[in-house]
């Protein structure tokens, strides 16, 4: 395929006015002294005459002559000009058309040796601004999927503080899909914090500092571990801007709480019951070696339910333990109706209505831990409900959603929203000292929650004060075991 011609027009009628001006002027000339030296002979005006007609056609006929020869000439020496400010054109377009700066082998060879030499320095000047734009360009497209990608939130500023790029994450988190590149950091941000640490790197500094700052996206606050460096120059070492990377701790956080308040609760919980036992078998052994045994049998009843209490706590504890660190469940087919009217049968709930309803039989379950995700429920209904209410245990479930539920309803005083969200935390009381003199050991809900994790399913709650509570677990038509 021959490359697209292009003319210089504007430097071709340049060069032809300045070129016929010069014959014509030298027409003229040549016409008027040839014309004054016939005259000057007057060898006879008949003769003179003819004379001069000639010498004025032969002088027109070399004008016209020299003229063409100007136009073919500044035509053959303009036209490589075109095709070479043609190529420059090309070659600044992208895409690049490889045809259009890789053609050494099509350039004709009877053109002037300087032009076939611009033309080659030419090609291979667009060859290498080709090859370095598309290298360029196929890195900051790489670079951009390996930032989008990225969990993290990244954010660089320029030296004036005005945006240069982040990435999707952090667009998510500060809502700024439709920001401009020009806004200020500080109309993004307003943490003083962060305001200081990114002032700081551009000044030179490299700082690591955990702030806090509430998200658009999710209206709260959430912790950050904020890593900030300047952007500098290679060839003079300039800070042009600062780069920073915003690490999510908030879940560190949240773990971290929860390992500080379960070892709180862990030691208060042993310490009572360990206390109440110390306590009153120091006592029994004061009335033994004093000779009065009239109160051992109630002393010895108190330290037996401790004693209970702590055996319940520990076996709790171990059961937990044993389901994060992923044990095997045994996945058996269980009747559904007989593990229910088993743990019914084992709770005191007289003083209850409990109404059931079975819409199946039997499901894939582990049968032991679905057992004490019964005992827990029921036994925090009956725990928490006053006498005379009902409790209503339903089996149902949805073969479009793929799941089983279990349904424990009661109607009794309700929990509150606050509550809600930390209710299947370890030791989280709605009511501490109304649930310990009731004695629940405080990890019940937080059991059910990972046995419902490691079966594939969940469970969640709907309470309103005043309308009672309903717990629902949600177990898979076909269990996919979980190791977390």
């Amino acid at each position: 395929m021959k490359p697209k011609s292009y003319f210089p027009y504007l430097l071709f009628r340049w060069f032809l006015i300045r070129q016929i001006g010069v014959l014509a002027l030298l027409f003229v000339g040549l016409s008027v002294g040839l014309s004054a030296w016939l005259l000057a002979q007057g060898d006879g005006a008949q003769v003179t005459q003819v004379g001069l007609w000639l010498v004025l056609v032969a002088l027109f006929l070399g004008f016209v002559s020299a003229s063409l020869v100007s136009v073919i000439m500044a035509r053959r020496m303009l036209i490589p000009l075109g095709r070479l400010i043609h190529k420059t054109r090309r070659t600044r377009e992208f895409p690049f058309a490889q045809e259009e700066v890789n053609r050494d082998e099509e350039m004709p060879q009877d053109e002037p040796g300087e032009w076939v030499e611009l033309e080659r320095a030419l090609n291979r000047l667009g060859r290498d601004l080709r090859n370095k734009t598309i290298g360029l360009s196929r890195e900051k497209t790489e670079l951009r999927a390996i930032m989008s990608s990225v969990s993290e939130a990244i954010l660089a500023i320029s030296k004036d503080r005005r945006l240069l790029f982040y990435n999707s994450h952090f667009a998510y988190l500060f809502n700024l899909r439709g920001a401009s590149n020009d806004a200020l950091l500080s109309e993004i941000l307003r943490a003083p914090d962060v305001l200081a640490a990114y002032s700081a790197a551009l000044a030179g500094e490299t700082l690591r500092r955990e702030i806090e700052l509430t998200v658009d996206a999710e209206r709260m606050p959430r912790h950050f571990q904020l890593s900030i460096a300047p952007l500098v120059k290679k060839h003079n070492s300039e800070i042009y801007g600062a780069v920073g990377i915003l690490h999510d701790i908030t879940e560190l956080k949240r773990v971290e709480r929860i390992r500080i308040e379960f070892v709180g609760n862990v030691s208060h919980e042993l310490r009572t019951p360990v206390t109440t036992i110390n306590g009153y078998v120091q006592t029994i052994l004061q009335d033994v070696a004093n000779g009065r045994m009239d109160q051992i049998a109630e002393f010895l009843s108190i330290v037996s339910q401790n004693v209970v209490r702590l055996k319940d706590l520990v076996e709790d504890l171990l059961d937990l333990s044993s389901l994060e660190s992923g044990q095997e469940l045994k996945i058996e087919r269980t009747n559904v109706r007989l593990v229910t009217e088993l743990v019914i049968s084992q709770l005191d709930a007289k003083a209850h209505k409990i109404h059931m309803s079975y819409d199946f039989d039997e499901m894939d379950v582990d049968p032991k831990r679905l057992e004490q995700v019964m005992r827990n429920l029921l036994e925090n209904a009956v725990r928490y409900v006053p006498a005379g209410r009902t409790i209503e245990i339903r089996w149902s479930e949805d073969l479009a959603a793929g799941i089983r539920r279990l349904s424990v309803k009661d109607d009794g005083h309700g929990i509150a929203a606050e509550h809600q969200a930390r209710l299947f935390e370890r030791f989280y009381r709605v009511d501490e000292g109304r649930s310990r003199s009731q004695g629940g050991t405080g990890i019940g809900l937080a059991l059910v929650k990972h046995i419902m994790q490691r079966h594939g399913g969940r469970i969640r709650v709907e309470s309103e004060i005043g309308r009672g509570a309903e717990f629902i677990c949600e177990f898979p038509l076909s269990p996919k075991v979980s190791l977390k």
